[in-house]
């Protein structure tokens, strides 16, 4: 027995931990190859191929796609691609799908899991069309399927907008539902060319995929078409983020300067300071409550300056100093916004979008995301009419479960990405 092998076996309990999730990390990879090459609905197979159209209630059975070439009179002006996971039409996505058609989106509703009926009658008048789909590759995979279908039907030709979304966030309606709307018209109108939901600044400056909006000069172009050509529809959570999502911003999006997105650090900062200025400061505890919480962070003792300093007022309950306002940015900037601002934009920007995540990645207590999310709806929407919305994010935080959940699943953590518990960034670490 060699001496390097014994000290494998000497390894600490924590890295044995580790290196089962990198063994299960790469075990999924070589499975999702596997399924890609080999599988009856990978290489070999197509989008028309993968999907199942919805039929109205009172058919009996489903059937493939026979695929019509679009016409300017038969294709709508704006098309959203809407990429669900879910047997059943859930609240969040009735309503995100509601305030699509608001905003002028005929919705093409593509389900990577099998719809229940009662699910397909209420589709039916929602969509312009919905599908089952073969769940190789994820929500990616739908996306590409459903870019390729628009493509090869001639509805890109002719479509003015085009909105690609997933059912990865759980969806406030009211106020902040109408501002998505009224971004969107504005959008439209403006000379944009795209339109995002979040930016993330981690591993590679990139577009998150959650949210797209997209006018012909994209869309039509010649890279975006080959990307989508181009990409193999794996089921693995890190080829979606970086041979997908990352990739994408990197190849395509970035090539286009006249972009805007929604929900940004500045924008947060410019509510801050008009708040600011409105109220004689900013609270540092109503700031802080809608953060993730520290510990973790404490515990590990990696706090750094901007943390430090939202910490030390929150805890002397003063307010924030014009200067200390920049420290919520550094945080956002340097983490995923996605989670650190995960509350602050739909507080303070009316942002209609709270990550599923929150809870399973260790950013949030349970407690504390139901809480929020329940204040952020009571600010939407008013109290009438609220708790069945908190009903299902409840119900899918329990189900998702806290980082502790998966201790002795370690498999399904490491597939799920779920590797440890959230802690805040320190700058240019």
């Amino acid at each position: 027995m060699t001496d390097s092998f014994k000290k494998i076996l000497k390894a600490p309990l924590g890295l044995w931990k580790k290196i089962k999730i990198k063994i299960f990390i790469l075990g999924d990879y070589f499975q999702a190859l596997i399924d890609y090459w080999v599988g009856r609905y990978g290489i070999r197979s197509t989008p028309e191929k993968r999907l199942e159209v919805i039929l109205p209630p009172s058919g009996t059975q489903r059937q493939p796609i026979t695929p019509t070439l679009g016409t300017s009179n038969d294709t709508p002006e704006r098309i959203a691609l809407f990429i669900a996971y879910s047997k059943r039409l859930t609240l969040s996505n009735r309503a995100y799908i509601e305030a699509l058609n608001k905003a002028g989106f005929a919705v093409v509703y593509i389900n990577n899991e099998r719809t229940e009926p009662e699910a397909a009658a209420a589709l039916d008048g929602l969509c312009w069309r919905a599908f089952d789909r073969r769940n190789i590759g994820r929500d990616f995979g739908g996306f590409r399927d459903g870019v390729l279908l628009l493509e090869n039907e001639g509805h890109l030709d002719h479509c003015q907008l085009l909105c690609i979304a997933n059912d990865s966030m759980q969806f406030i309606p009211g106020r902040n539902a109408q501002a998505l709307v009224s971004a969107l018209k504005a959008f439209a109108a403006s000379g944009k060319q795209g339109l995002f939901s979040h930016i993330s600044h981690q591993i590679q400056t990139h577009y998150q995929s959650y949210f797209q909006v997209l006018k012909p000069e994209i869309f039509r172009s010649r890279p975006f078409l080959q990307f989508w050509k181009d990409y193999r529809p794996l089921s693995h959570r890190g080829h979606c983020i970086y041979n997908g999502e990352i990739a994408l911003s990197q190849k395509v999006y970035r090539l286009y300067g006249s972009v805007d997105t929604l929900y940004t650090s500045d924008k947060l900062q410019e509510a801050l300071e008009n708040h600011f200025e409105a109220e004689g400061g900013v609270p540092a505890e109503e700031v802080f409550r809608l953060m993730p919480s520290p510990a973790r962070t404490s515990q590990r003792r990696k706090i750094g300056y901007s943390l430090q300093q939202l910490m030390l007022q929150s805890d002397q309950h003063e307010k924030l100093t014009g200067a200390q306002l920049y420290s919520i940015a550094d945080l956002i900037e340097n983490g995923n916004p996605s989670h650190i601002a995960a509350f602050l934009y739909p507080f303070y920007l009316n942002c209609p979008f709270v990550k599923h995540d929150l809870c399973t990645a260790g950013s949030y207590t349970m407690a504390q995301a139901i809480s929020l999310f329940r204040e952020a709806l009571r600010q939407s929407i008013g109290t009438d009419d609220t708790e069945k919305f908190v009903d299902e994010f409840r119900d899918l935080m329990y189900r998702r479960g806290v980082p502790l959940s998966y201790n002795n699943r370690l498999r399904e953590a490491a597939v799920k990405g779920i590797t440890g518990t959230f802690v805040y960034p320190s700058t240019y670490e």
